[in-house]
């Protein structure tokens, strides 16, 4: 409906045009603007009511709203009082009433930005008030051009710093260094690169060869250096654009944002070709989508594998794997078929969620038994594997066993190992996909992949505790009281790097005869290992022993496992089936100083660190070994209702408790 006309308030112009325009509260002189002024303050206009048509109704963020509000005013070129007139009209238009108390903040917000201090900006004001997709809209109605990044002759972005736009030019920056192909990836919590080690290092009991490749963190300094390799960039403002080196914020921006990375996710590296965990080989060098893993031979050329070998093509290739250790003396057929099963688990390990640690001993020193894992690392990887020695603590271990992982070490050797084997971190390493451990040198914890065959060595190799069960022994017996001074024809070593594109060759040619022909050997697997029985199947199928059968020589040896049979065959001597409490052991064995219950009493303190008789390190200890079944006894925890806790040991038949003897 048009306006009623009052002549007093009104007046008609004619237009040249010949079009009618009536104005209501008619000025007495018609304003003139420019056009692009004119155009600038309905943008602004448009702007102002948007924002005001969603402007938040409930208290908690207004204030915020209109903070952020003054950050993108002041970036649109307004002064100072305009901007906080501006905020406190939109306040009161939207009912806000406490209106009079959103204005002031546009001097703070435009000091930051002279500072170059980050200040939230339209991007964030569209995210706050659901805008998202009005955003470049709003930004051509208060003619604030976006910073783009463009494209050089030479093919590198270019980036804007602004403030408040940290998100989009870390998006920016990350986008340029992927297209540069420089090789960044993700593993884990880290942004990886891989590079060769040009000469060989040794350090903190951890010793590498020179051209392993190594997976190496990136630091923020690289990024920064690389940032400007791949882009040019400015800082932005009223001046115009200044060339700038990429900051510090946006290098550790990067860094931080851990699971939201687009670089690709690296599994590992390897230099040889592999099977893939659907039975395909990978043997085209680079980066592997479906794998994870990046495959650089190092110039080494190797056969193209067959698509379908057959099982006589899978028996031929045993024979030619086997050649380098053909001088080796073993004691028995299992013995073979568990380097046999190293080798195989060597050019696969990459793509196996878990594999069982490779132990090599012998009852004398100089039988070979380093050689042997080193010949089993140049298979795989063409250069002798890493060796670190035992810590003098397991804390030590741990660190040790951290570095290695963390710079994906294919094959990692715990040599020449003069005390038993264990530990928490070794048994999670074989088991899980990923561990939490902590770094050498570091006081930080970090979660690390754990995809590499571990070998150890020792003369008459003790493994003690959970280990057992993860680990296959491989026994060299020269029947020679000094080997080391036996003559052999040839070096292992030597043979292998000479033979490496065939032996590699034949390891994926046993393991594709045996999936192409439909898995034909199926076996129980070995708990916790369930992928690799992979590898343990196809030495069956080809005739060779089971090697998961030397498992039970290493449970057998265990010493932990004789000394709790030990311990459980006195107590139940001297306490039968009854349940009684450390203390009333302790009391009862104070009467005299001989009998069966004072040699109970002597033997749990034995058990301890500090050799006294403690409740609580007795009670750790016992709990470690509650209802474990050795040599026929058990022992059980009964928890009393008042929180006192009883022990008894029972056979393996469950006799009933019996009543306490004291």
């Amino acid at each position: 409906m048009p306006p009623t006309e009052d002549p007093a308030r009104s007046r008609k112009v004619v237009q040249a045009s010949g079009e009618r325009v009536l104005w209501i509260d008619s000025p007495a002189v018609i304003p003139t603007i420019e056009a692009a002024d004119l155009k600038r303050r309905c943008g602004l206009l448009a702007f102002l009511s948007v924002v005001a048509a969603v402007y938040p109704t409930g208290a908690g963020q207004r204030d915020e709203i209109c903070m952020i509000l003054s950050g993108v005013l002041v970036r649109a070129g307004l002064d100072v009082e305009t901007v906080d007139l501006l905020t406190e009209k939109v306040a009161a238009l939207a009912g806000d009433e406490e209106a009079s108390k959103r204005k002031g903040k546009a001097a703070a917000t435009r000091e930051r930005i002279a500072a170059r201090e980050p200040v939230w900006g339209l991007p964030e004001l569209c995210n706050r008030l659901g805008l998202q997709g009005l955003e470049q809209t709003l930004r051509a109605w208060i003619g604030q051009a976006e910073p783009k990044p463009g494209k050089r002759s030479d093919g590198r972005s270019e980036i804007f710093v602004q403030g408040g736009r940290l998100p989009e030019e870390v998006d920016q920056a990350e986008e340029a260094l992927l297209k540069g192909r420089l090789g960044v990836y993700q593993r884990g919590e880290n942004l990886v690169r891989v590079l060769r080690l040009p000469l060989s290092e040794g350090k903190d009991g951890v010793s590498r060869p020179s051209g392993a490749l190594l997976i190496h963190p990136i630091s923020g300094a690289w990024l920064r250096e690389n940032f400007a390799r791949t882009a040019d960039w400015y800082f932005q403002n009223e001046s115009g654009n200044r060339p700038i080196n990429p900051p510090v914020s946006h290098a550790s921006a990067l860094l931080a944002r851990v699971g939201e990375w687009r670089a690709p996710v690296l599994r590992g590296v390897v230099s040889c070709p592999t099977i893939r965990a659907d039975g395909t080989i990978l043997q085209t060098p680079g980066y592997d989508q479906v794998s994870g893993l990046l495959y650089d031979p190092g110039g080494t050329v190797f056969p193209v594998i067959p698509e379908t070998p057959s099982k006589l093509d899978a028996q031929t290739a045993l024979e030619i794997l086997y050649a380098p250790f053909r001088e080796y003396k073993f004691p028995s057929r299992a013995d073979r078929a568990v380097l046999l099963s190293a080798c195989l688990t060597a050019v696969m390990r990459r793509i196996l969620p878990s594999a069982p640690l490779i132990a090599v001993d012998a009852p004398t020193a100089g039988s070979g038994k380093t050689l042997l894992c080193e010949t089993v690392g140049v298979i795989a990887a063409g250069y002798k594997p890493t060796i670190i020695s035992q810590g003098k603590t397991p804390e030590e271990d741990e660190k040790r066993l951290a570095s290695v992982l963390m710079a994906g070490d294919a094959v990692l050797v715990i040599d020449n190992c003069e005390r038993p084997l264990g530990g928490d971190t070794l048994c999670s390493m074989l088991t899980q996909e990923v561990i939490a451990s902590r770094v050498l040198g570091k006081s930080e914890v970090k979660r690390l992949p754990t995809n590499a065959l571990v070998m150890a060595t020792g003369n008459n190799l003790e493994v003690v505790g959970d280990l057992g069960r993860r680990t296959l022994v491989c026994r060299i017996d020269t029947g020679k009281e000094r080997p080391d001074q036996e003559a052999h024809g040839f070096s292992p070593v030597d043979e292998a790097m000479r033979m490496r594109p065939q032996l590699v060759a034949a390891a994926l040619t046993v393991l594709r005869a045996y999936v192409t022909a439909g898995k034909p050997q199926p076996l129980t697997p070995m708990g916790s290992f369930e992928d690799w029985n992979l590898v343990r199947e196809s030495l069956v199928w080809l005739g060779e022993d089971d090697p998961t059968v030397t498992r039970e020589r290493v449970i057998a040896d265990d010493p932990r496992k004789g000394d709790l049979a030990e311990l459980l065959e006195l107590w139940h001597d001297a306490l039968g089936g009854a349940a009684v409490t450390l203390a009333e052991i302790s009391e009862e064995a104070g009467k005299s100083s001989r009998g069966r219950v004072f040699d109970l009493r002597q033997a749990l303190i034995d058990r301890t660190l500090k050799q006294t008789f403690n409740a609580r390190s007795i009670g750790r200890y016992l709990a470690r070994h509650k209802d474990r079944l050795v040599g026929g006894r058990v022992l059980r925890c009964i928890d009393d209702p008042s929180g006192v806790k009883r022990y008894r040991v029972s056979d393996s038949s469950g006799e009933e408790p019996q009543d306490s003897p004291f």
